[in-house]
Parts: structure tokens; sequence; C-alpha cells
């Protein structure tokens, strides 16, 4: 086991401790009661190697566009994520607005 100490936003934080009191409401027997660290902590363990690359190397390409390389040489195609260009996104209207 792990133990790490991160810093989050406060309105990331606040939707854990949210669901915490929602959980802690919905399940009222529940014991001992659920905490928001322990949301927290389930999020984080349900997460392979794979999904977090495709996840980062996503993100990080709508960053900086399709053409560019990963900044991190570990985020590239060798996680079974075969080479396709981020689709564009269609312009929106004047009239959509």
């Amino acid at each position: 086991m792990i133990t790490l100490t991160i810093q989050l936003p406060e309105p990331v934080a606040a939707e854990f401790f949210a669901a915490a009191e929602e959980l802690n409401r919905r399940f009222t027997g529940a014991s001992p009661k659920i905490e928001a660290k322990s949301l927290m902590a389930f999020a984080l363990a349900r997460h392979e190697c794979a999904d977090l690359c495709a996840q980062f190397d996503l993100a990080l390409r709508l960053v900086q566009g399709p053409d560019e390389p990963p900044f991190n040489p570990v985020l590239s195609e060798t996680f079974g994520r075969e080479h396709r260009p981020v689709p564009t996104q269609p312009a929106q209207s004047k009239e959509a607005a």
C-alpha cells in the first residue's frame, strides 16, 4: 500500500465531500460512515496503466494538437493506442449562439 498526500482544488474536494454526504443519506446504516477520502481512494484505485496513459495522452493532444509529439515519451503509441488524429471541433454558427 502506498500513502499519498495530494492537494486538490477546493471545488474538486467539495464534490467528493458532497458525494460522501449524499451516500451517507442514502445508506443510513453504513458503518463506518462513508468519507470523502475513501471515495477519492476508490476513484484512484480503479485505473490501470493503459487507461491512465490514454486519458493523459488525449488531454495533452487536445492541449497541444494531434501533430505534436507527446510531452512525455511514456505517453506513446506503445500502450496499445493506434495513431488516430484528434477530430477537430465543428465551427459554431452565429445562429446557434
